[in-house]
């Protein structure tokens, strides 16, 4: 356990738990006008935070011997897949402690969207490997604000998911599918499968 912790490099994902629970308390309720194909609409500024759960859960995962873990004896798929989960367990929590304690609504969406860009990037680490993988959360949340607008009317388009209000249940749904998708795919590691 040790040397799988040692391995993922925990202090990194750490500090990006960290980061992002400064920034969620930092931004709180706070809208910033951003670039968009649609209307001018107002976006929180804690869309931005789960980004950086996604940068450190993506390099942890990606520091690895490929050796040694295709060989051992130690469950380090099921090991992963526990940090993907402690992970995003954790980014819940403090979403809804920083929406509760500062009695920022907007805020709680952090959880919601940390669950389902983890899973998106862990999708795509599937098909693309590590390095883009990284840039799929990022890509999406980008592509999402500049045409998640429906017309001229500022109302969001229900499939970007990470633009809905946090009291959206097909948001939620959508988070739980594509983060439970991820967890799955994270045993069919292409670098333990290259290594094999």
């Amino acid at each position: 356990m040790v040397w799988w912790l040692r391995t993922r490099q925990a202090p990194v994902l750490v500090a990006a738990l960290t980061a992002y629970a400064a920034v969620a308390a930092a931004a709180g309720d706070t809208l910033v006008s951003l670039p968009s194909l649609g209307s001018e609409t107002a976006r929180p500024l804690v869309l931005f935070a789960p980004l950086l759960v996604c940068m450190g859960l993506g390099h942890a995962l990606s520091s690895r011997l490929p050796a040694a873990e295709s060989s051992g004896s130690r469950p380090v798929p099921r090991l992963d897949q526990a940090l993907v989960l402690v992970t995003v367990v954790t980014a819940i929590v403090v979403a809804q402690l920083v929406s509760v304690l500062l009695d920022a609504q907007v805020a709680n969406t952090a959880g919601r969207n940390t669950a389902f860009l983890i899973g998106l990037m862990l999708c795509a680490r599937r098909v693309a490997g590590y390095q883009p993988a990284v840039i799929a959360p990022v890509a999406w949340v980008i592509t999402m604000m500049l045409i998640g607008n429906a017309g001229g009317n500022g109302q969001t388009r229900p499939w970007t998911i990470v633009l809905m209000p946090p009291d959206h249940l097909p948001a939620a749904i959508a988070a739980a599918a594509m983060l439970a998708l991820g967890v799955i795919s994270v045993p069919a590691d292409p670098v333990l499968r290259d290594a094999r």
